[in-house]
């Protein structure tokens, strides 16, 4: 029985408990129900009076879709082949424009981790085609510039600089300065525009190198360059991690710069945007006063300007080169861009 109060009012708390379970059945039936008319009611709307609109509605859009597709193709089509014939312009006039620019220079090449080795092979050949001599190609290996790695470089540059007598450093270096003057000594030198031979001197500091994964020898180092040419990729890691790693290179390349003839640190445009070398080098005010820089590596036309920026290095002129924020345009002697 459903229970009832005084005047025929329903009593929840004296309902009896099957009633309550019909009660419960029926709104779930109810509630299905609904949901089964709403869908219906979609179908018919949908099959009736909208399908035309919204038929319509979707081929638009997947025309639309097809042409920005075909557009974005063909734009890239576009710029490969503008690319192409402007890498093919600059490798046939790079003989003139550097025109024995390196000729009796001996130059070493630095590649950095992530530096494609397409570029590094090339940049190297465009060296060749300066008139310079290739001496040999090192590779840093990526605990050289991970800054968790201090305290090894700190101890391993006090070793190193025990053995090499020759190697001058200030009593308050730091030990990626030491480290610094001491690839200074045995991958370059500023003594013979043709660059010297490789001693135990270079031997010692390059198997200490070697064996701490810092940097090794790719081949055979036939013969120390009067000038160093750095190679170096967009940067990994987090921003913190690029941003240390292109501190600590930029310290190096300003002590390699002090005990050579001169430096130059080319890259892609990402090196020369935030956390970057490239852009690392020209924000420091000493390092930018002696390093060179070139970005937009990965062209033919930013290859020549890396080895007109080293032929000017040869000659005690620094510049910034190439199309991010350079300072002196986009090579030498063109001035820098309104």
């Amino acid at each position: 029985m459903v229970g009832l109060a005084a005047g025929g009012v329903l009593r929840p708390d004296r309902l009896d408990p099957r009633t309550v379970l019909v009660i419960s059945f029926r709104y779930h039936i109810v509630s299905i129900v609904s949901v089964f008319l709403a869908l219906a009611v979609g179908i018919a709307l949908g099959g009736g009076p909208l399908k035309g609109e919204v038929d319509n509605t979707l081929v638009d859009q997947v025309q639309a879709d097809r042409a920005v597709k075909a557009d974005l193709r063909a734009q890239i089509a576009e710029a490969r082949s503008g690319n192409g014939f402007v890498d093919g312009f600059a490798d046939t006039v790079a003989p003139g424009l550097l025109n024995q620019t390196l000729e009796g220079r001996t130059v070493t090449l630095v590649a950095l981790p992530g530096a494609q080795q397409s570029e590094v092979t090339a940049i190297g050949d465009m060296v060749g085609t300066a008139g310079g001599t290739l001496g040999g190609t090192l590779r840093v290996g990526d605990g050289l510039l991970d800054v968790s790695n201090k305290e090894l470089v700190d101890e391993l540059s006090s070793q190193l600089l025990d053995g090499a007598s020759d190697v001058n450093v200030p009593a308050d270096a730091s030990g990626y300065e030491t480290m610094g003057a001491l690839i200074a000594r045995a991958i370059g030198t500023d003594k013979e525009p043709g660059g010297e031979g490789v001693d135990a001197t270079s031997d010692s500091i390059l198997a200490g190198l070697s064996t701490a994964g810092l940097m090794s020898a790719d081949g055979a180092l036939d013969r120390r360059g009067s000038l160093v040419l750095v190679v170096a990729g967009p940067g990994s890691g987090t921003e913190e991690e690029r941003t240390a790693a292109s501190t600590i290179t930029t310290t190096l390349a300003t002590a390699i710069d002090a005990d050579t003839d001169g430096v130059v640190v080319a890259g892609p445009m990402a090196s020369a945007r935030e956390h970057g070398v490239v852009r690392a080098i020209r924000d420091d005010v000493v390092a930018a006063r002696d390093v060179s820089t070139v970005d937009s590596l990965g062209r033919a036309a930013a290859r020549v300007v890396s080895v007109m920026a080293l032929a000017g290095q040869a000659q005690d002129q620094t510049g910034h080169f190439g199309g991010v924020d350079a300072a002196d345009g986009p090579m030498p002697g063109a001035g820098a861009s309104e």
